[in-house]
Order: C-alpha cells, then structure tokens, then sequence
C-alpha cells in the first residue's frame, strides 16, 4: 500500500496514550484469499504463528526501523524521484509522517514467536468536524517528499470523501500505510491485518475506513478488500507529482463504509 493523506505532518507534537493491547493468535492457514489460486500462488510452508497487537508512540523506534527495511525504499513514489538514495540514506520528514499516527491508537502489528514484527499497518482516525484541504506542502523542507504530500493533498481535496459519506458518519479510519516482512508476503497476513484494522474501525465508532492507492498492488488489495473507488487520478495530469512506471499509473481514493 502507499502513504496516503497528507494532514498532520508538519509541526507535529507527540501525544501519548495508554491503551490495553488487544492480542490474538491466529495461524498462518487461515483462509487465504481467493485470489491467490486465481493467480497461481501457492502459500509457503507454515511453520509458525504470531500474534497481533496494537501499536503506541512508545513503539516509534522499532516502526520506523521495520518500514525503513520493507516499505521506505519499495514504495513506487519513493523510488522514482530515490527519495531515499542509499539503504542508509533517511528521509526524516517521511518517518515523523509514518509515526505521527501512531497516536491515534488504532494501528496494529503482527509479531512473530520471537517478538520480531512481521506486519505492521499504520491507521489514523480522521473526524468530520477536522477537515483541512489547505496545502500543508509548503511547510515540508524536504524537495523531494514535498512532491508526495503536494500529490496527496490533491487527492484529499479532489477525493472529499466526506461528501460521499452518510452524515451521520463522523469518523474515519485511513489505512495509510501497510507493509509485511518480504519472508511473510503470500501468506495472507496482510488480509488479516486489514480484518483487525475495520474491527478496531467499528470499536472506535468509525463509519468507514478509508484507504488511497498509490500503487497497482495497493489498488489491488484494496479491491479485494470491497473497498469503493470513489477517486482516480493518473500521475501524468499533475506535472509535480511523481511519475511511476508502469503498472503504478494512477492513484486511487478507496472507501468501505461500515453498516
């Protein structure tokens, strides 16, 4: 999946919260997604289990260290303008982004039998009465993530996810960004991540989740997911933004409203 909106990343102050984490122990054969046949895959041996649990700030550190290993230098928008141009190299402005919504309460990881994560997905909790569609870009001192959150406050104003709501939902969960640990991809884990993810949606009292696309794989798995495309946008309309090859065309707004 992808970074997705661009609010809450400047002048940020850390807010701290306790919350009874919330575990479960799942195996790696539960019901992988269909599609997987419909491609060809076969699931790895299994071998071990893991547990889910939910992430605070204190986690901050060991987040960012995991997506710095599996998601930082993959993402297709990070890649193409080499955001970052060594595995060492450390965009700081894209981590405080990343961990910024750790606040929120509402994001999980799976950790395997060792403690090590496996999975992580980064969700923030979005409220009708916040809205902002300013440009929050200007305020970004790094040239080139600039480009990105310039490119995802388009897709927030263009997108007014609010206006295709219900009004009686107030609350939204955004998945904004979601990585598994390359030895776990094709497990189905990432399925069960987003399935904790709409749980812990529907405890917060959200009405919908939310997630944008900025890959063809993110798009995918969000189709698969029953999520809503309710925006679309090719990359070379906006001369600013990144211009991924191909198949990472086009960014996409998607919507699951909770009944």
């Amino acid at each position: 999946m992808a970074v997705t909106s661009a609010r809450n990343i400047m002048n940020m102050k850390e807010r701290h919260f306790e919350h009874e984490s919330r575990i479960e122990k799942y195996t790696l054969a539960d019901n992988l997604p269909q599609q997987l046949s419909e491609l060809n895959i076969r699931p790895r041996a299994i071998k071990h289990g893991y547990t889910l649990q939910k992430l605070t700030p204190k986690d901050k550190e060991a987040v960012i260290e995991f997506l710095r290993r599996f998601f930082f230098l993959d993402e297709p928008l990070n890649q193409t303008i080499n955001l970052l141009e060594t595995p060492e190299s450390r965009c700081y402005e894209l981590e405080e982004y990343a961990s910024s919504s750790l606040a929120d309460g509402a994001s999980i990881a799976a950790v395997d039998e060792n403690g090590d994560y496996v999975g992580i997905v980064i969700n923030g909790v979005v409220r009708r009465e916040d809205v902002d569609y300013t440009d929050k870009s200007d305020d970004c001192p790094h040239p080139k993530f600039k480009r990105i959150l310039k490119l995802l406050g388009h897709l927030d104003r263009e997108a007014r996810i609010w206006d295709k709501l219900d009004q009686s939902c107030h609350t939204v969960v955004e998945v904004r960004i979601a990585s598994t640990h390359s030895d776990w991809r094709g497990r189905g884990l990432m399925r069960v991540l987003c399935e904790e993810t709409e749980r812990i949606a529907r405890e917060l009292g959200a009405g919908a989740l939310r997630m944008d696309a900025t890959s063809a794989f993110s798009a995918l798995a969000a189709e698969r997911l029953k999520y809503k495309k309710v925006y679309g946008l090719f990359y070379s309309e906006l001369p600013y933004a990144p211009h991924p090859d191909p198949p990472h065309l086009e960014a996409r707004v998607y919507i699951k409203e909770l009944l």
